[in-house]
């Protein structure tokens, strides 16, 4: 009896051990912050007669980094470059570029197999007619449906939840640094003054952080933006396990998941 409770003991202890270990491991996943910083730049200080597109193409540069986890994963976004996309795990590159290309590949000679099958497939004009007749009759009545479900009255609660919810969400991603800056002609000076006058109208929102000058007769891009931020995975998750729950949300996705069988 006594090496039983030994033994009992002891299995106690270890799940104790291995519960704290992944809470341990839980909070640090959702309280240890998402950095992340980009930038982005067109250095075209020349005026042009006709819209740069080659010059836009060749002068653009955009660099964005994300770290997590203290830095075991890391992601790298450089635009022009070799790599488009590169992410490192405890510092070793998994190729991801490679990995994508393959994938794309595959999908390619799929596709190229489905439109062999699709051209090998002969069907009749007036067959067509009415397949796309009866699709677009689907369509309709899934739209309407999808109407009908969110402007009832559990609907209207889900979405004022869904809705509250979701700014704060927007709110704790937010980057605590952004800025946009430089010179913008459109070679069309009404074009021009509504881009001057939309600006102007976002002052109130963009205080300091939005400073565009504006060529007016000729086309010019010279922009420079850039802005870096923190992302805790404990705000999402706080105010997404709750919609979860949730008496009328659960009714919504229960109804809306009905618009599937209606499009088939």
């Amino acid at each position: 009896m006594a090496v039983f409770l030994t033994i009992l003991k002891w299995l106690g202890i270890i799940l104790l051990v291995l519960l704290a270990v992944i809470l341990v491991i839980l909070l640090i996943i959702l309280l240890d912050p998402i950095k992340y910083s980009a930038r982005a730049a067109v250095d075209d200080p020349e005026r042009h007669e006709e819209f740069p597109v080659s010059v836009l193409r060749e002068k653009s540069e955009v660099k964005a980094f994300i770290s997590w986890l203290f830095g075991i994963l890391k992601v790298f976004v450089t635009y022009p470059g070799n790599e488009l996309i590169t992410v490192k795990i405890f510092g070793k590159d998994i190729k991801i570029m490679d990995r994508l290309k393959k994938k794309e590949t595959g999908e390619k000679e799929t596709e190229e197999e489905q439109e062999e099958e699709e051209e090998k497939e002969e069907t009749s004009l007036s067959e067509k007619i009415d397949a796309a007749a009866a699709k677009a009759e689907k369509i309709i009545n899934a739209v309407d449906y999808v109407h009908r479900v969110l402007t009832g009255s559990c609907g209207r609660r889900a979405f004022r939840k869904v809705s509250r919810r979701l700014s704060r969400i927007l709110d704790s991603v937010m980057p605590d640094h952004w800025k946009i800056g430089g010179n913008v002609g459109l070679n069309d000076p009404c074009l021009n003054g509504k881009l001057t006058g939309f600006t102007s109208m976002l002052m109130p929102f963009t205080d300091e952080h939005l400073g565009i000058d504006t060529e007016w007769n000729l086309y010019r891009c010279n922009m420079n933006a850039e802005m870096a931020g923190k992302i805790r995975l404990i705000t999402p998750v706080k105010e997404t396990v709750p919609l979860i729950f949730d008496k009328d949300c659960r009714k919504m996705i229960k109804k809306l998941k009905k618009v599937k069988s209606k499009l088939q």
